[in-house]
C-alpha cells in the first residue's frame, strides 16, 4: 500500500533575500543622494546662480526619488516572496492547506473535491500557482472583507480566488503534477 504524506511546496530562499537586499541598497542609495543634495544646497549658496547647478537641484533629487520608488517596489515583491517561503501551499491527501489572510500559518483548507482546476499561469514576469474553487467565499466564513478580497483576486486571475507566486519554487511542473495526482487519487491534475 502506497503511503501518502503531506507535501510542502519547496521554495528557495535566495530570491526573497536577493530582492530584499536590492530594496535595502536602493533605499540606502536614495538616502545617500538626498544627504548629498542637502549638503550641496546648503553649501552652494554662491554658485546657485550658475546654470551648471541645475543638475544638482533637478537630476539628483529625481535620482533619489527613483531609487526610493525602486526600493518600495522591491520591498513589496520581497514581502510576497517571504510569505511564500514562510508558508507555502501544502498538498495533502485530503486537499490543500493555504495561507490566504493569516499573518502566520494556514487559514484556508480546500478539499480536493472543491478544486475545479489547478494550474500554473504565467502572468507578468513570474509564474503563479492558481487554484480555481467555485464558491470560494464560503471557505473563509462570513467575513465580507475576505469575500471581497477573494472576488478581486478572481477578477484578476480568470476566476481563481487563490493565487501564489512561484518565483523560487524548487519543483518542476511535471513533478508537481505527479504529486497532485498521487495525493488527490487522480481527481485533480495540474494544468501547465
Amino acid at each position: 500500500m502506497e503511503q501518502k504524506s503531506d507535501f510542502r511546496l519547496p521554495v528557495a530562499a535566495a530570491p526573497a533575500y536577493l530582492t530584499a537586499t536590492v530594496a535595502a541598497v536602493s533605499a540606502a542609495g536614495a538616502l545617500v543622494v538626498l544627504v548629498m543634495v542637502g549638503y550641496l544646497v546648503a553649501t552652494m549658496n554662491r554658485l546657485s546662480r550658475e546654470p551648471s547647478t541645475t543638475i544638482v537641484f533637478v537630476f539628483f533629487p529625481v535620482l533619489a526619488f527613483g531609487l526610493l520608488a525602486s526600493a518600495t517596489v522591491m520591498a513589496v515583491l520581497a514581502r510576497g516572496e517571504f510569505r511564500l517561503l514562510r508558508d507555502p501551499p501544502v498538498f495533502t491527501a485530503d486537499g490543500l492547506r493555504l495561507r490566504v489572510f493569516a499573518r502566520r500559518g494556514y487559514d484556508v483548507f480546500v478539499p480536493w473535491e472543491r478544486v475545479a482546476r489547478l494550474r500554473i499561469a504565467d502572468q507578468g514576469p513570474r509564474p503563479f500557482l492558481v487554484v480555481d474553487v467555485p464558491g470560494a467565499e464560503d471557505l473563509v466564513g462570513d467575513d465580507p472583507g475576505k469575500a471581497e478580497r477573494l472576488r478581486r483576486t478572481a477578477e484578476r486571475f480568470e476566476g481563481a480566488a487563490f493565487v501564489y507566486g512561484l518565483r523560487g519554487a524548487l519543483i518542476h511542473a511535471e513533478d508537481l503534477d505527479a504529486v497532485v495526482e498521487r495525493l488527490s487519487d487522480g481527481a485533480v491534475a495540474l494544468d501547465y
